[in-house]
């Protein structure tokens, strides 16, 4: 027995099913959407998260804040920010990412956080440690990204 795994554009989905159920010795065990990548930066997006939720930067959930406006303010080159809280999640999940803060939280968290990377500001806290810890956050999902787009 062998498996196999195609991707198929949505206009020929169809057909390819239809094809498929000619063949009396095929079966289609499973479908699924799937990400459409014109570059491979989903796939290093998905690395680099994977990466630091291992290395467990990310202490609280509001943490991917950070990516998130990172993403906003054109920090992570070739990556473009999203209209909402819910369209980051919406791409997290796409690329299979897992431990997702909710969309409040990220809102919550947003509307606290003011000025350009790697200058902010923060509402709800002073301290220096802190502030320093939010920023490595991006410090070092930007490493975890260039060494997958590297590899």
């Amino acid at each position: 027995m062998k498996e196999i795994i195609i991707r198929v554009d949505e206009s020929a989905y169809e057909c390819v099913l239809g094809m498929l159920k000619l063949c009396q010795k095929v079966e289609v065990v499973g479908d699924a959407d799937c990400v459409v990548t014109e570059s491979n930066n989903d796939m290093c997006v998905a690395k680099a998260i994977r990466e630091l939720q291992t290395n467990k930067v990310f202490r609280h959930a509001y943490d991917y804040t950070w990516i998130m406006i990172a993403f906003e303010q054109n920090v992570v080159e070739g990556m473009v920010g999203f209209k909402s809280p819910q369209a980051f999640l919406d791409y997290m999940v796409e690329l299979g990412i897992e431990g997702l803060p909710t969309r409040v939280t990220l809102s919550n968290t947003y509307s606290k956080t003011y000025g350009d990377y790697p200058d902010w500001r923060f509402e709800n806290t002073q301290d220096l440690h802190e502030i320093l810890r939010r920023k490595n956050v991006v410090k070092q999902f930007l490493s975890a990204f260039n060494r997958a787009k590297k590899g």
